[in-house]
């Protein structure tokens, strides 16, 4: 980078509407504009943002959570679609870059993926969380590394990981191979339980040992527990008390592991802003680079495979597909 500049970044404190995936996007939209409205240049949104967290997968067993699987499956997000054009018309009309974190449905499955968009409304790229937590392999299927990009932008390297991906040491060490400068953390909320392994301190303590060991921004963002997401999915007295409302716990976080920028309450929709300098990350690279010059790359290295990974390989085309092709040859030719 020739420029390290200064600017203004956003991560998103807020409940989406459960379930709902038109409305969802709708509010995403318009946290962006608001967003963008304020000075942001970069936006970060909380995990499984459209159309909201499967809580239920925390309740029971699978069978328990078929009706609500069958409704998150319907209102998932698929690429291209509608619900596509209508984030990058956001992204398009803001100038701005943002990243939300959506169930995505390819095929017959559903994945946990970051997408990201630039200033001119483009889609540039995705991030599937590697591998779901517990509970959530009933929901989500895998990613892989080529869907780990770090973007080159004006703003800097541009990079991301979902919720408990921040605890592996091997994701860390690939997000540092790729110069990283500024990550969107995506979570959901912090359990309201007071020691449990996925409260909101120790979700800030893994973003802020990511930040000082990267040397990076995070923009940590997250979702709120609401009453509306309760009554759609809690059915009876235990469940209701287990999601309790409020837990966000949102926070931009500076290479240096402190917290920069506005506060809000655990229970409060909205926006934390911050103003960040690119050129404070020098310095600490200075002291700590560990994909550069601390590492031992002698006796402990890592092999990060970027390569696409697919269960099913497709060799040759079908009679259908060649037909459809000669019929789009063919129109082109009448076209010209």
């Amino acid at each position: 980078m020739l420029n390290y500049p200064k600017y203004r970044v956003a991560a998103i404190q807020a409940s989406p509407v459960l379930l709902d995936l038109d409305a969802t996007i709708e509010k995403t939209c318009q946290l962006i504009d608001e967003a963008a409205e304020n000075g942001a240049k970069v936006i970060a949104f909380p995990e499984a943002f459209i159309p909201g967290y499967p809580w239920w997968i925390w309740f029971g067993n699978a069978d328990y959570g078929m009706k609500y699987y069958i409704e998150l499956y319907k209102n998932s997000v698929e690429i291209p679609s509608l619900a596509v054009q209508k984030l990058s018309l956001a992204a398009k009309r803001n100038k701005v870059y943002f990243c939300v974190s959506v169930t995505e449905k390819d095929g017959g499955s559903l994945y946990l993926t970051q997408i990201w968009f630039d200033p001119n409304g483009n889609l540039i790229g995705k991030h599937r969380k590697l591998k779901a937590t517990n509970a959530e392999k009933t929901i989500w299927g895998d990613g892989d590394g080529s869907m780990m990009p770090v973007f080159e932008t004006d703003f800097g390297n541009l990079g991301g990981l979902q919720c408990w991906e921040h605890f592996l040491p091997l994701n860390v060490a690939a997000m540092a191979s790729m110069n990283e400068q500024v990550h969107i953390a995506s979570w959901p909320i912090g359990l309201p339980h007071e020691g449990h392994l996925f409260g909101p301190e120790q979700c800030v303590i893994a973003t802020k040992y990511y930040a000082i060991t990267n040397q990076v921004f995070c923009l940590l963002s997250s979702q709120i527990w609401t009453e509306e997401q309760r009554d759609k999915i809690c059915e009876t007295e235990e469940q209701k008390k287990f999601m309790k409302v409020g837990y966000g716990f949102a926070k931009i976080i500076a290479p240096n592991g402190l917290e920069i920028g506005n506060k809000l309450a655990h229970d409060e929709e909205g926006i934390i802003y911050a103003d960040i300098d690119l050129e404070q990350i020098i310095s600490g690279k200075f002291l700590i680079d560990s994909a550069g010059h601390y590492s031992t790359p002698g006796f402990l290295s890592l092999t990060f495979d970027r390569s696409i990974q697919k269960p099913i390989k497709q060799i040759g085309n079908s009679v259908q597909q060649v037909l459809k092709c000669e019929e789009l040859q063919f129109s082109e030719e009448v076209k010209l």
